[in-house]
């Protein structure tokens, strides 16, 4: 096997050291890993975000120099490379697709993933053909010194900034309402930097291509082939930041601390109790096993359906009772078996739109009746 020329060893390889890249892209696989692990309920965007991340991963190993010497035993450094660059137009159409859910807020119709797939398939099918002669040669595409340097170079960096738009655009909508949301602006800001410093890394690849194929030598030639993943690396890491709130999140309904947790362990008791009384109130669901937030606004539901089914009893009180007279005057009714219906004719009182109050209710409840059956939530 032919060697590898000089300028293809330092394109293909990072820059960054070993042991810098190795703990980079090791802690930007252990967030990912942990982040699809720990979440109960994957979307669409997740899986998209997931994808994203596992391109990226790859294109940062296959740039590890310890990495290159194992698959070079096989094939070409000019095929390492190759592979390289096809896995950076995964992550964009991967970017593409998050760009897409994130604007539209729906699903991806599968016309479009497949015009997505089909564009990445054919540009890395087109990169193969303008890299031909290269890989034959085991040397870098910038040393052809013809019309593939600057056309390979465009295939490879044009999608990204391209795919970039739509995250682009939401992003810049996310900073501008900022009032609504601080949080949001700051993922609008994340995000927006990174992809400045993609754009710059893209566009400056493109331009350094464009001066090689003319036979200029100058500082940004030099820079772009001395500085293989500075601007990759490091944005990416950055970015995994944003990760660890969705960790710590999914780990806290894991352990069952999160507040809709809290709120379920409250409520259940009444809301057991009021189910057993009136089954009829259950709302009909094909899954009863769900998110804490998504469980704990059902149980919140089927409880206000019950109270409103007997809302006389409960509307003769006081515009402000306590919740223990709630508790007697539910008890009560229920006791009564007052039929289903017999307060629809009856306003139903403000507090049985308060959380706090209904959560108030419910822990007198639990401290004055515990049930030795369940209902299951």
């Amino acid at each position: 096997m032919t060697p590898p020329s000089p300028l293809l060893v330092t394109e293909a390889t990072s820059v960054v050291p070993g042991v810098a890249a190795t703990a980079l892209v090791g802690w930007i696989v252990i967030l990912m890993v942990l982040r699809m692990t720990l979440m109960l309920e994957r979307s669409r965007l997740d899986w998209a975000i997931a994808t994203l991340i596992g391109a990226y991963v790859c294109v940062a190993v296959l740039r590890v120099g310890t990495v290159q010497s194992v698959f070079t035993e096989w094939i070409a450094l000019a095929d390492v490379r190759l592979a390289t660059h096809i896995s950076a137009l995964i992550g964009a159409g991967a970017v593409l697709w998050i760009g897409l859910l994130w604007r539209t807020r729906t699903p991806v119709s599968r016309w479009t993933m497949g015009g997505i797939v089909t564009a990445v398939v054919v540009l890395g099918v087109t990169l193969a053909w303008l890299s031909m002669p290269a890989r034959q040669a085991n040397i870098a595409v910038e040393e052809l010194g013809n019309w593939r340097t600057p056309a390979y170079m465009m295939v490879y960096s044009l999608p990204t900034p391209l795919a970039e738009i739509p995250v682009l655009i939401t992003s810049f909508d996310l900073i501008r309402r900022w009032r609504q949301s601080g949080r949001r602006a700051v993922l609008g800001i994340v995000t927006t930097s990174a992809i400045a410093l993609s754009m710059i890394d893209s566009f400056s690849r493109i331009s350094s291509a464009w001066l090689v194929f003319h036979g200029v030598d100058n500082e940004l030639t030099e820079a772009r082939a001395s500085s293989n993943d500075l601007l990759f690396l490091g944005p990416i890491s950055a970015l995994m930041l944003l990760a660890i709130p969705s960790i710590v999140e999914s780990t806290r309904i894991r352990l069952r601390s999160d507040p809709a947790s809290r709120n379920i362990r409250t409520l259940e008791p009444l809301w057991n109790d009021l189910m057993l009384a009136r089954p009829a109130t259950r709302l009909q669901v094909q899954h009863r096993d769900s998110l804490p937030q998504v469980t704990e606004h059902r149980m919140r539901i089927e409880i206000e359906d019950v109270m409103l089914s007997v809302a006389g009893p409960l509307a003769a009180l006081d515009d402000r009772p306590t919740p223990g007279q709630v508790c007697a005057a539910l008890r009560a009714a229920l006791s009564e078996e007052i039929p289903d219906g017999s307060g629809s004719e009856v306003i139903a009182p403000d507090w049985l739109e308060d959380e706090r109050f209904i959560l108030a209710v419910a822990r007198v409840w639990k401290e004055t009746q515990q049930l030795p059956t369940s209902a299951n939530v």
